[in-house]
């Protein structure tokens, strides 16, 4: 224990304190800041470059919006493995992107799968709204900037929210609002017991189309979708997810969500509907 709490505070210093060490001028210091003082006035002074989030109100009422105006509307969120997905070998090689994404099969992708970093690029591009991390971790946020200055994708040119936005919705109490009244098909492995749960609060299920069999099964599921009639389309589908939901939505002139693991959430009853 007393090894591990060395540890600890000795990569606590490293990842902040240390900082501060290195860039203060030999002959100042500032005895009675914090580090997260520093931290915060330094934030302070970046706030013209920030990316604007679409808060779950703001995403909620462009759906609701669209459905209204019978608009496509495409939400597609990015974590750890859609960028590591995009990162091959253009801002990572493949060695490195299958070490540190060691779960990309279970998501979908088997590395190297140029095709579908391609494919995913496109979706990402095509897509109204984007989900991107916000927390700072290696893979998460990070790796946004580089993967698109790659792709030339520019970051002040899309609308952006939370890559959590689908739990967002569903705490602060949008999601119900928006499956209400509504055709909803559900997409992807869990569909078939979502569909239970959210029939038993009175929500009309178009369809169910599952099983989603990975990334390269994204085009066959489109196709398939297409054939219900709905309003709404929910897909939790891993990484496949952020191609289907973009290219339906385009194709079907209708709403389509990447959902994700909410979908476990709301059958567990993890998650409050």
């Amino acid at each position: 224990m007393e090894g591990y709490e060395k540890g600890y505070q000795e990569g606590r210093y490293a990842g902040g304190e240390e900082i501060i060490d290195q860039l203060l001028p030999p002959n100042i210091i500032f005895p009675d800041l914090s580090l997260k003082q520093i931290i915060a006035t330094g934030i302070s002074m970046h706030m013209e470059q920030a990316i604007p989030l679409m808060l779950p109100e703001q995403v909620r009422d462009a759906i609701l919006h669209a459905m209204e105006e019978k608009q496509p509307l495409s939400i597609v969120r990015l974590g750890d493995g859609e960028l590591l997905t995009m990162a091959q070998e253009i801002v990572m090689p493949v060695d490195q992107v299958r070490r540190e994404g060691k779960f990309l099969e279970y998501a979908g992708v088997k590395v190297p799968d140029l095709e579908i970093r391609n494919r995913l690029v496109e979706a990402v591009t095509g897509a109204d709204i984007v989900g991107i991390p916000r927390t700072r971790m290696p893979n998460y946020q990070l790796l946004v900037s580089p993967v698109f200055q790659a792709y030339g994708l520019l970051l002040r040119e899309k609308q952006w929210t939370d890559s959590l936005i689908n739990y967002s919705l569903c705490t602060a109490g949008c999601l119900l609002p928006i499956l209400q009244n509504r055709r909803v098909l559900l997409i992807g492995n869990m569909a078939e017991p979502l569909s239970t749960v959210l029939a038993q609060r009175g929500i009309s299920i178009a369809g169910v189309v599952a099983p989603v069999n990975g990334a390269r099964d994204a085009a066959r599921i489109v196709a398939a979708a297409r054939l219900y009639d709905f309003d709404l389309a929910l897909v939790s589908a891993g990484i496949a997810a952020v191609l289907i939901t973009e290219e339906l939505a385009r194709v079907t002139g209708k709403v389509a969500v990447d959902f994700g693991h909410l979908a476990n959430a709301l059958i567990k009853g993890e998650a409050p509907l």
